[in-house]
């Protein structure tokens, strides 16, 4: 008798321990730049090897460019679903408001200023909650940021 009550406590309790799911960033896209930031459009797999669905809450992150200068940080609560046993793409729109600003003069002469987005993605389920880290790469072109008004950065010294 005890060892059919710890069978079915073992079944209705669920025996397989939850695994955590991967994340592979997709796409970082430039939406908007404007005086304010810059929005990303961030579109990341995520892969839940779980027998239950998984949301995705909250995808986070702060932008860097060329040599490691932070620009900003940025969130989004996309609530889209990854599904049981499957692959799940979430997207989000991701608003970087400027922290500093000045820091992209010294790309006065650039074409293309290079950015990173380090961010994480929060996930969570029925028995399962996490945050998950990631990375991508992508350019802001000086055209982006001269149409945003930044063009005063841009403009040599008299």
């Amino acid at each position: 008798m005890l060892a059919t009550g710890v069978l079915v406590l073992g079944v209705w309790g669920g025996c397989a321990t939850p695994q955590p799911p991967t994340v592979t960033p997709q796409v970082a896209r430039v939406l908007q730049v404007n005086q304010k930031g810059v929005e990303l459009q961030v579109t990341l797999a995520v892969k839940n090897p779980n027998g239950f669905a998984l949301s995705a809450h909250e995808v986070q992150g702060t932008l860097y460019v060329q040599g490691g200068q932070k620009l900003g940080t940025g969130k989004s609560k996309p609530q889209q679903s990854i599904p049981a046993h499957g692959v799940g793409s979430v997207e989000s729109r991701v608003q970087i408001d400027w922290d500093d600003v000045p820091a992209l003069q010294k790309f006065l002469l650039q074409a293309e200023v290079p950015y990173q987005f380090k961010g994480d993605v929060t996930l969570g389920g029925d028995t399962l909650s996490l945050t998950l880290p990631f990375e991508m790469k992508g350019t802001l072109t000086r055209e982006q940021l001269l149409n945003a008004g930044l063009r005063g950065l841009f403009e040599a010294p008299r």
